[in-house]
């Protein structure tokens, strides 16, 4: 794996927490966004991040505290001083960018962050299909939607998997690794070292599978409580 320039679409609550973790591991970042007008938001929304990281780090360096974020660091290399410079630098370099072209100019590896509907992501896929360079690499966030049914439209099936986060990415530092039948294993394997390089722990899920992992074992958890509770078993 050498990825070196990451471009995230989307700055929604999941494509800023990716995008400042992604920076915070020391990658180059850019957020590409659909409008001018988006900008300001986004920016907001990285300067929240930063300040629940600088927040976080603080509550991690006092004895006995119970907060830890593994995302930000492992106990065992944990360094203040070092940790909050990581999150002023990552709030300061990230780039915000309207311009498909300049944004994805040699982009090493994408993630696309957008709104969790096919019809919206075949759109932009099929935006920037033809102005990405050769050697990106495409991942989509998804939490419902299968890799195999956004795959056509992106123009570069075996380089185009799912790399699905979980909320609160600081310390909910999982990351679900998903390909289909196209993706060869050679970017399988560089997301999930990708995935690790940023302090989450890799999830390979080896078939494709509706709800991922977790959600596949979380749900029927709320089925079976709900079933209890209208049955009149015990009460929440």
């Amino acid at each position: 794996m050498n990825y070196k320039k990451i471009v995230v679409a989307g700055g929604g609550i999941l494509g800023s927490q990716i995008a400042f973790q992604t920076a915070y591991c020391g990658y180059d970042v850019t957020i590409l966004m659909r409008k001018e007008d988006d900008k300001k938001a986004a920016k907001e929304k990285l300067e929240k991040l930063k300040n629940t990281y600088i927040e976080t780090i603080k509550d991690m360096a006092k004895p006995d505290s119970g907060v830890w974020a593994r995302g930000i660091a492992d106990p065992d290399h944990f360094d203040k001083n070092d940790c909050l410079k990581k999150a002023e630098t990552a709030y300061d370099n990230i780039k915000i960018e309207t311009d498909q072209t300049k944004a994805l100019m040699d982009a090493d590896l994408l993630i696309e962050s957008i709104t969790e509907n096919l019809g919206i992501k075949v759109d932009f896929y099929d935006q920037i299909k033809d102005i990405l360079p050769e050697k990106t690499v495409v991942v989509t966030n998804s939490s419902t939607l299968l890799p195999s049914s956004i795959a056509p439209y992106t123009g570069r099936r075996e380089k185009f998997l799912a790399l699905h986060f979980a909320n609160s990415i600081w310390k909910n530092n999982t990351a679900e690794v998903m390909g289909h039948d196209n993706t060869y294993d050679k970017y399988f394997d560089e997301l999930l070292a990708f995935a690790e390089s940023i302090n989450m722990i890799p999830l390979p899920v080896r078939v494709e599978k509706s709800g991922y992992l977790l959600n596949s074992m979380l749900v029927p958890f709320l089925l079976s409580a709900m079933d209890l509770l209208a049955n009149g078993v015990s009460d929440p």
